[in-house]
This record gives C-alpha cells, sequence and structure tokens, in this order.
C-alpha cells in the first residue's frame, strides 16, 4: 500500500494569468499548471501546490469513502432489518456511548495532525507517535474500565433493562482497541499516506464490521455478538496497521532522544485545550445519545443513528476535501502564507457546497424512500430526516473551518466557542426533547451545528481573518430549484423506488446545467481540472493493469 504517487506525482495542465481581486468577491484567476510553478508568483505558486495536494487527497479519497459509507449503510441496514428497531436501538445507544469516551480520548492524538508534518528527524517523529499513542491509549484504558463498573447503575439510572448492560460492557472493554484502530488513522493521515488511509480505515474496517454483522445475524442470531466482535475486529485491524507504517515509513517505539522532555511538553500544551475543549465537541456531537438514554426509547436511538448516518452521506464532500487539509493548513500557517490560505480556504468550501447541495436535494424530497432501506418502522420517521441533512448542510457550508482554528494554533479559541455551545445547548436541548420527544432532539440537533458553526467562523474572521463565504456561494443554492422542483415532480408521477431513481438522475442533470450556466471562477476550474485529470490517470492506470491481469 504506497502512497500512490504521493502529493508530487501531479498533472501539469491548467489554465490562468495571474490573481486579480474578484470583481464579486470571487477569486481571479489562478496561474498555470505545476509544470509552470517557476513562472507563477510566490502565493500562486504554493496555491497552486496546495491545490495539487488537496486535490490528489480528495480523488483517492472519494472512492474509498464512497466505499465505507455503503458498506456502513449495509451494515446499519442489515441489523435494523433482522433484528427489531427497539433492540437496534438499545445497541446503537451502547455504542454510542462508549463513542464519546472514544472522542474524548482522540483528543489528545489532535496534535499527530499538527506536529508530523513538520518533524524532519525521524527519531524526533517516532517519540512523537510514541508518546501521543501511549497518552491515548492510557486515557482510553481509563475510560473504558469506568464505564464497564458503571454499566449496571447506568442501565439502572436510564430505565434500559438487559441486554443494554451487557452490551455497554462489551465496547467499554474493547475501548482501547477501538482507540488504536484511529490512533493509526491519524497517524496516516498527518503523513499523507493516502492510499494506505483509505484501504486501512474506509474499506477495510466497514468489510470487517459487515463481516463481523453478518456473523452476528446470521449465525449467532445475536446483538451481544456483534457487540463483542466489533471491539475485537478493531484491534486486530489497528495491529496490521502499526506493523505496515512500521515496514513502510519505518516507525518504530522510542522513548529517549534528545530534547525529549521538549517535545513532550510541546505536545501536552498543543493538546491539552484539544482534549478539554473535546468534551464540548464531543457533547455536542453525541452528547443526543445520554438524552436519547434517559427520556426516550430504544426505538428512539435507532431512529436518531439512521437518521445521523443517512444525514452524514451529505458531507461526502467535505469529508473528501478535509483529507489533507490539515498538514496543507498546517504548512501554510507555519510559512506565514496567508493569502494562499485564505484562497485556498474560499475554493473548497465553495466546491463542497455544490457537492453537500447536489447530495441534500434528493435524500429530503425522497426520504421515504431512503428511510424505507432500514425498515417499516424507519418510514414513520422519514419526516425527520430533513432536520438531519440540513443539519449536515448548516455543517458543511463553512468549509473546514474547525480544522483551519486547529492547524493556526486557535486550540483555546476553540475550547472557549465549544464551550460556550455546549452550555446554550444544555438548557436548551432537554427542555426541548422533554417538550416534544425526538422532533425536539432533532430540532437540537439541527441548532447545534448551525450555531456552532456560524460562532466558529466568527472567530476564525477575528482572530486570523479568513473567512470561508464569496457572493458565488449563492450559486449552488440558486441550482437546487430546479433540482428540487424535478425531484417532487417525479415523486408525485412515479412510484417510490423509481421515483427517487428518475428524479434524481434528472435533477442532478438539472442542477449541471444551472451551475454550468452561472460559471465557475479560474480557481474553481483549475481544482476541477485537477481532480478531473486525477481521475482519468487512475482509471487509465486500473485499465493498464487489468489488460496486463488478462494477457497473464
Amino acid at each position: 500500500m504506497g502512497s500512490d504517487g504521493g502529493p508530487s506525482d501531479r498533472p501539469s495542465d491548467g489554465r490562468g494569468d495571474g490573481y486579480t481581486e474578484g470583481n464579486d468577491g470571487d477569486d481571479g484567476p489562478v496561474g498555470g499548471g505545476v509544470g509552470d510553478d517557476a513562472e507563477l508568483d510566490p502565493t500562486e505558486a504554493r496555491l497552486a501546490d496546495a491545490l495539487e495536494r488537496v486535490a490528489h487527497g480528495a480523488v483517492v479519497s472519494t472512492p474509498s469513502i464512497l466505499a465505507q459509507r455503503g458498506l456502513t449503510l449495509a451494515f446499519t441496514a442489515l441489523l435494523t432489518n433482522t433484528f427489531a428497531a427497539g433492540p437496534y436501538g438499545l445497541f446503537a445507544l451502547a455504542r454510542r456511548l462508549s463513542r464519546f469516551l472514544r472522542r474524548l480520548a482522540m483528543g489528545f492524538g489532535s496534535g499527530l495532525s499538527r506536529f508530523l508534518p513538520t518533524v524532519e528527524d525521524p527519531a524526533e517523529r517516532d517519540a512523537l507517535a510514541t508518546f501521543a499513542a501511549t497518552l491515548v491509549v492510557g486515557v482510553s484504558v481509563l475510560f473504558g474500565a469506568g464505564l464497564f463498573l458503571a454499566a449496571p447503575a447506568v442501565a439502572t439510572f436510564t430505565g434500559k433493562g438487559p441486554p443494554f448492560p451487557l452490551y455497554l460492557r462489551a465496547f467499554a472493554a474493547g475501548l482501547p482497541l477501538t482507540v488504536s484502530l484511529f490512533l493509526i488513522a491519524r497517524v496516516l493521515r498527518a503523513t499523507e499516506e493516502v492510499t494506505a488511509l483509505n484501504v486501512f480505515q474506509r474499506v477495510a474496517f466497514p468489510l470487517v464490521q459487515l463481516t463481523v454483522g453478518v456473523a452476528g445475524a446470521v449465525i449467532v442470531s445475536d446483538l451481544a455478538g456483534v457487540a463483542v466482535g466489533l471491539p475485537v475486529a478493531m484491534g486486530a485491524l489497528a495491529l496490521v496497521g502499526a506493523g505496515w507504517l512500521a515496514r513502510s515509513r519505518g516507525f518504530r517505539p522510542r522513548v529517549r532522544v534528545p530534547d525529549a522532555a521538549a517535545i513532550r511538553s510541546r505536545y501536552v500544551g498543543y493538546t491539552t485545550p484539544l482534549f478539554l475543549s473535546g468534551f464540548a465537541t464531543t457533547t455536542q456531537r453525541l452528547g443526543f445519545y445520554p438524552l436519547i438514554a434517559v427520556f426516550l426509547s430504544g426505538t428512539a436511538g435507532g431512529v436518531f443513528a439512521v437518521g445521523v448516518l443517512v444525514g452524514s452521506l451529505v458531507r461526502l464532500p467535505l469529508m473528501a476535501i478535509n483529507q489533507f487539509i490539515p498538514p496543507v493548513a498546517a504548512a501554510l500557517n507555519d510559512a506565514d502564507h496567508p493569502e494562499a490560505l485564505s484562497r485556498l480556504y474560499h475554493v473548497t468550501s465553495r466546491l463542497v457546497l455544490v457537492g453537500v447541495v447536489g447530495l441534500s436535494v434528493p435524500t429530503i424530497v425522497h426520504r421515504e424512500a431512503v428511510m424505507a432501506l432500514f425498515g417499516p418502522t424507519f418510514v414513520r420517521y422519514a419526516p425527520l430526516l430533513p432536520g438531519f441533512v440540513l443539519a449536515q448542510v448548516l455543517a458543511c457550508a463553512a468549509g473546514s473551518v474547525g480544522i483551519l482554528l486547529r492547524m493556526t494554533d486557535h486550540q483555546r479559541a476553540l475550547l472557549v466557542v465549544n464551550t460556550a455551545i455546549t452550555l446554550f445547548l444544555a438548557v436548551t436541548a432537554i427542555p426541548l426533547t422533554v417538550e416534544f420527544g425526538l422532533a425536539g432532539l432533532v430540532a437540537s440537533y439541527l441548532l447545534m451545528l448551525g450555531v456552532n458553526n456560524g460562532l466558529e467562523v466568527a472567530v476564525l474572521y477575528r482572530v486570523e481573518g479568513l473567512q470561508p463565504f464569496t457572493r458565488a456561494h449563492a450559486k449552488p443554492l440558486l441550482a437546487a430549484i430546479p433540482f428540487a422542483a424535478v425531484a417532487v415532480t417525479t415523486r408525485g408521477l412515479l412510484p417510490r423506488g423509481p421515483a427517487a431513481i428518475v428524479g434524481t438522475l434528472l435533477g442532478l442533470a438539472a442542477y449541471a446545467t444551472v451551475l454550468r450556466v452561472l460559471g465557475f471562477s479560474p480557481v474553481e476550474r483549475r481544482l476541477l481540472a485537477t481532480l478531473v485529470e486525477r481521475y482519468r490517470l487512475g482509471l487509465s492506470r486500473l485499465r493498464d493493469r487489468a489488460v496486463d491481469a488478462l494477457e497473464l
């Protein structure tokens, strides 16, 4: 599993005549291809390099992200259709509670993406990775032990009887194993091993997860088997990833290096605010599940988990763009290139919004067909699905705002923002849930993502002068109008399943046509051309390998 050419394997196409302040707040033309970087001014050359690296990560990652989401959907649909919505909801609640603790522990792993890209000495790199791994796994052991011991009390307090305590203890005991898997993924991302990252986290893990799900549903016929098998499988996969890093990148456990105390002090100083901030951000993302456990039913937990999963599908464009945004943004920030960083933020956030809106419209219009994949119980809750989707649109509209706050070393500002948002939600989510049930909880989820990302944008602009929006951001919103009209019309004329397929295809055609008429900026065309070229090269390589295999 190599890096597939790595970020330096870049095509040399694209057009442009230099940068001019946009007449409508848009980016002006970006210079020529990477092969012509010597003719560009320094800002253009830096921006070109950043766009190429981000495009490389997006192109290699998108197929694997699609595979991951597809396999995860299959895993969830398997469990929801094999077991009733209520038992699946208890399983989902227990897993999300353990995920809450996992995300907290991973707060101490956030420094890997910040520091590994800038470390040149292999010994210092190994010491940094060893210390981070020890810190993260050690914290996860403490969290897992606490949840394991508290499982009966949690079940009694929430009123959720057996097998809920068993699920909790299974995921608690396996917490260090699951944390290890995501720690390896952080190292792969920080070292820009995009191909290995995608094979490891986005293909191998969901395949293993689906295999465990099939075994639990078909062979064992018990969700407890799935709860026990998942952490074990994740730990085994983490060992494989660690072995690959040792063989391919030369990572070795290392404790004693010159300035070891300074390395640890710097790492702890950077990650401690992020760890503390994690209590706020994790509460925002996963704090809804404790509310469900206390105030709602297991069925509500299953519906909420499915709604979040389906809603997260519209995040695919942001997930693809974000693959290399952390190391690219960190490098631009460390080298003091604010103009290149600002323009990179503009173009990536605009293209993310194009993709997010294109995925959101058919999901909202054909919500009953989507929820039918998980069984008839979930179709009854289809009217709540737009809330999950719109929440993700708000979360993605600002692009990589949270990453940019971290990569520009404003983790303390991020801590203040997330603490304030969490306190705000604590006094709104509980009464909304008590008063309106699951609908109130979904409204809280929508409110959380909207307010959180809006405040992060304001803070980033205040501390760095960076903000994502230009008037060009209105283009995908305008193009969504004919898309929605086509989708609604087909829904009224055809049965549920065919309407979803035909309406989506025709709507996407209308969406693309309107976007083409409205036009793209030169910098957007450059990034799109890079993406297309990389896909073309990738498909050519696959075709050549297939031909060679057939000849053999």
